[in-house]
């Protein structure tokens, strides 16, 4: 049973780190031709060790080959290898790249950017550049910003605005962030009190897969006949 176990656990392994040449040779001829993509991707196999033998140097160098082809998540990767330690800390490097990534459309690389300006790393702490690239990020269809907003704005005690970012983080398929604005209308918090409105948002919620948004709905959606 124990030599079953040992073989099992060898071949998973051996699966596992799989190698794959002759993807690692086609990604690093169209890498060297100048596709940026095609660098992103083998940055990412290295990064992560999947189909190569895992190698932070190598990623690092295609993620910065792929940021100056202007391959915008070759920028936010890098920036978080530096962020990470997996490129030796650098914060102020890790911003710098994320602006670049956010600049380029990367909604990650706003988010990111945005949290270092919460936290003061790597620059300077300033809630208002935070709020400023989380928006951008939200904007960019990063539900987890638009969350992060609302519940900002929500700590200040401005509910109006709160409710447009669960708003844009329910469209973008938040789950919870329907959850969140279904109360809202229930209760009239920041929005026109809609029990209807609360009902369908809340069954939303539950379709996308929020327990609590389904539970919600279960409790009150036989008041208003909505189905």
């Amino acid at each position: 049973m124990k030599k079953l176990f040992l073989f099992v656990a060898i071949v998973a392994t051996s699966t596992l780190f799989a190698l794959d040449f002759a993807r690692e040779s086609e990604l690093q001829n169209e890498c060297d031709h100048n596709n940026g993509g095609a660098c992103l991707e083998l940055g990412t196999m290295y990064h992560v060790g999947d189909g190569v033998r895992q190698s932070f140097s190598k990623a690092k160098e295609l993620y910065a080959q792929s940021c100056s082809l202007g391959i915008a998540k070759g920028c936010s990767n890098l920036g978080f290898m530096y962020e990470n330690g997996h490129a030796g800390t650098n914060y102020p490097k890790a911003a710098e790249l994320y602006e670049k990534a956010c600049v380029l459309g990367d909604a990650n690389g706003c988010a990111s950017l945005a949290i270092l300006y919460e936290n003061g790393k790597g620059v300077k702490e300033d809630l208002q550049q935070a709020v400023n690239y989380y928006d951008r990020a939200c904007s960019a269809g990063d539900g987890a910003s638009c969350a992060h907003l609302g519940l900002l704005y929500e700590q200040d005690g401005n509910y109006e605005y709160a409710a447009i970012y669960h708003q844009n983080g329910c469209d973008v398929g938040n789950a919870k962030e329907c959850t969140r604005l279904g109360w809202m209308y229930y209760y009239g918090q920041g929005v026109a009190q809609k029990e209807e409105r609360a009902v369908k948002l809340l069954k939303r919620a539950c379709e996308l897969g929020d327990e609590i948004g389904c539970k919600n709905y279960e409790l009150i959606k036989n008041s208003y006949y909505i189905e």
